[in-house]
């Protein structure tokens, strides 16, 4: 993946408060604390102790000096250790001077608003934005407004605080009252500019709509029109480049004109960085290779009627190859500043084998080795590990603790079962039952292993061997422990299972499947028998937002749900080439793609989150747990 400069820019940026007010503050305490040396000072014929200097004393000095001190000097000490432990970032210690600073009750006004505030950033840190709330709301009664230095100190963890717990509108609203008390210098506003900004990204376009029609100055008018512009040119830099340009003609008195938030001021530097001659590595001869060589360069094409600045492309055929080394050399040899392939796992296993690779390289596929990181790998696929993992977080959040599994017969399958029962184990939930089947299989007995109707079954016959009479009454009496099934199977074998589910007296069980189970064809007929599973998909095959969607479907091939995910998956790959590097050096959290919002994650790693949908009257129909809503 590309290195550049990771250092944090989260929303824990720190605002000091004036250096008049600290100074004044130290002074304070030096005077007391001289005022009390004097009263027990020395005779002369004593050695003179070198003199306590607060501002320059260890964490253990000032713990020391406050527990010797009484009063007003002790008081301050104390907030002083705290902030030193914060700034050392040593949590443990913090909380527990935390809880000395809680005790007291007799601080005067300003000193009360500082604790309060040292103790809401404790909250933050240890993920308690709920007591940060709670903390923040009781400084704000103590006259804030009449202390610039403590309110803007104030409003940034009011808006760390909304923004951790969700509320991004609210956290919005704070970082613009702290915009509005602008110190003047570059730094501060930069800072402030940047979380604002961050606060915005948080929002969705109707999100972003809702809050447009509340925002009631010029500034934050400003701000919205600034994130449309940005998101509404989401696959293209240089679109977003002239809007921002343009932008800034019609909003030049805004503070944002002037100062840009630091990760669009760096986007025409990320632009004129970008690769100038892309090296596509494929199996064109598979169907995969070949879908994804039409996703791509649809993407190319899109892109070059927006601008001619478009990379060269060179096309490197990977199929019936064991060993990756010579087509990658080849491709290094001529130039290429960027690899997007290999395909196959192997080949990605190999090029991850290496420290350091010569050029950045955007595999897709994942190698099987997840702790090692290659320099200048990064990786992109379709892993189905992504789609269970966010399955088993859907059925988590609904509620569900007990799950039973349905898969077929393989040991590829075999594996993906124990990938999902080993997450929803360590989230703490229960595997209760589990069944597969083949290619050939009678569902019933399927459904009847899994939901226990083949053990009441079985009592039947036990009783009947005890009471032989053919007038006895039998209802089967299925297990009532499962909360949900996860389920992997393709549209055949789907509308067969949830029938037989019903006829078993477990058509009340929600189940959860993967994007297998969707062939992508709106066949409102023959989809009726998945009414009720509840799947993730690409927004590709699920949503129509993208504008290059309707134009694939008129120029290439009519093609299912397999096809269409590589596809978007060659879309994705054109169109993170220039966007690697902001997400290696976090100037974005995520990029909206075809194939879900992507993000990237530890070791150089792409993930996908997927559109919800559930089959409603055959046909699949997105959920208010969709990507689009939440991003």
């Amino acid at each position: 993946m590309f290195r550049g400069s990771l250092a944090d820019k989260s929303n824990c940026t720190k605002m000091k408060i004036s250096t008049d007010f600290a100074k004044g503050r130290l002074f304070l305490l030096l005077l007391l604390l001289s005022v009390k040396a004097c009263s027990s000072a020395p005779s002369g014929s004593e050695q003179t102790q070198p003199e306590f200097n607060p501002g320059t004393a260890s964490i253990d000095e000032l713990v020391l000096a406050a527990n010797n001190s009484t009063g007003a000097a002790s008081d301050e000490l104390r907030l002083l250790a705290l902030e030193a432990m914060l700034d050392a970032g040593d949590l443990d210690r913090a909380v527990r001077q935390s809880t000395l600073i809680h005790g007291l009750t007799e601080l005067p006004q300003g000193q009360k608003i500082r604790a309060l505030l040292l103790q809401a950033e404790v909250a933050l840190i240890s993920g308690q934005p709920a007591q940060a709330l709670n903390l923040l709301a009781e400084s704000s009664t103590l006259g804030l407004q009449q202390q610039p230095a403590l309110q803007r100190d104030y409003l940034l963890k009011l808006g760390r605080a909304y923004q951790n717990s969700g509320q991004y509108a609210q956290s919005l609203n704070a970082y613009l009252q702290l915009g509005n008390l602008a110190t003047g210098t570059q730094i501060t506003d930069s800072n402030v500019h940047n979380e604002i900004w961050n606060s915005l990204n948080r929002f969705s376009a109707v999100q972003l709509d809702s809050f447009a029609s509340s925002a009631d100055s010029y500034e934050s008018r400003g701000w919205v029109e600034l994130a449309r512009v940005v998101k509404s040119e989401q696959y293209s830099i240089k679109a977003q480049l002239d809007g921002i340009s343009q932008w800034q003609r019609i909003w030049s008195q805004h503070p944002a004109s002037r100062l840009l938030p630091q990760a669009l001021g760096k986007l025409e530097q990320t632009w004129n960085q970008r690769p100038k001659h892309i090296a596509l590595i494929l199996p064109l001869q598979d169907s995969a290779g070949k879908a994804i060589q039409e996703g791509f360069l649809s993407a190319y094409y899109a892109a070059l009627n927006i601008s001619r600045e478009v990379p060269k492309i060179s096309v490197y055929d990977s199929s019936n190859i064991s060993v990756i080394y010579p087509i990658y050399d080849s491709a290094v040899a001529n130039d290429a500043d960027l690899i997007i392939g290999p395909l196959y796992k192997q080949l990605v296993n190999q090029l991850q084998q290496l420290d350091e690779l010569p050029v950045p390289t955007l595999a897709l596929n994942y190698a099987d080795d997840k702790f090692t990181q290659s320099y200048n790998l990064t990786q992109f696929g379709l892993a189905p590990e992504n789609e269970i993992e966010q399955a088993a977080a859907l059925a988590w959040d609904a509620g569900h603790r007990n799950a039973a599994i349905i898969t077929p017969q393989s040991e590829d399958y075999r594996r993906l079962q124990k990938v999902f029962a080993d997450s929803w184990i360590a989230r703490g939930g229960n595997l209760v039952s589990q069944s597969t089947f083949g290619g050939n299989s009678d569902y019933a007995d399927v459904i009847k292993r899994v939901i226990a109707i083949d053990s009441s079954e079985a009592r039947k016959e036990r009783l009947l061997d005890l009471l032989p009479r053919s007038s006895i009454e039998f209802t089967p009496r299925r297990r009532d422990d499962i909360d949900f099934i996860f389920l992997i199977a393709n549209p055949r074998e789907g509308r067969q299972i949830k029938p037989t589910l019903a006829f078993y007296f477990a058509g009340d069980i929600p189940v959860y499947a993967l994007p297998s189970i969707y062939d992508g064809l709106d066949n409102q007929s023959a989809n009726q028998d998945l009414n009720g599973i509840v799947f993730t998909d690409a927004p590709w095959i699920l949503a129509n937002y993208d504008p290059l969607k309707s134009n694939i479907s008129s120029s290439l091939r009519p093609a299912q749900g397999p096809v269409q995910r590589f596809r978007a998956m060659g879309i994705d790959s054109f169109r993170l080439y220039p966007r690697l590097r902001q997400l290696a050096e976090k100037d974005i959290a995520s990029l909206p793609g075809a194939t879900g919002i992507l993000s990237l994650g530890e070791n150089g790693r792409i993930h996908r989150r997927l559109e919800v949908a559930r089959f409603i009257d055959g046909r699949a129909t997105l959920t208010e747990n969709s990507a689009t809503d939440s991003d």
